[in-house]
């Protein structure tokens, strides 16, 4: 059984970056949230946007209203900024 890692959308374009991306993929389930999915387009090597192709990971679509709120609150309350990825991701 392959661990799982729930990833937000700077991890997803550094792993690209490095190459790591499918390596990862095969060992871990990987699991994003709808906005991290969407965010993940392209990422750039030697000057040049690369389009990212996400496969083989579960997207998260179905999230408890109520944690989203809770967390949203909490990181204003430690003044604290996330968007929405973390947020949902978090949640």
């Amino acid at each position: 059984m392959r661990k799982l890692l729930l990833l937000d959308v700077d991890v997803i374009i550094d792993l690209h970056t490095l190459g790591l991306f499918g390596k990862i993929s095969k060992a871990y389930e990987i699991c994003l949230t709808r906005n991290v999915f969407e965010e993940a387009r392209y990422y750039k090597r030697d000057r040049a946007k690369i389009d990212i192709d996400i496969k083989d990971v579960t997207i998260i679509e179905n999230l408890d209203l109520e944690s989203l709120r809770k967390v949203q609150r909490e990181a204003k309350e430690a003044r604290l900024a996330t968007d929405p990825g973390e947020s949902t991701s978090i949640a």
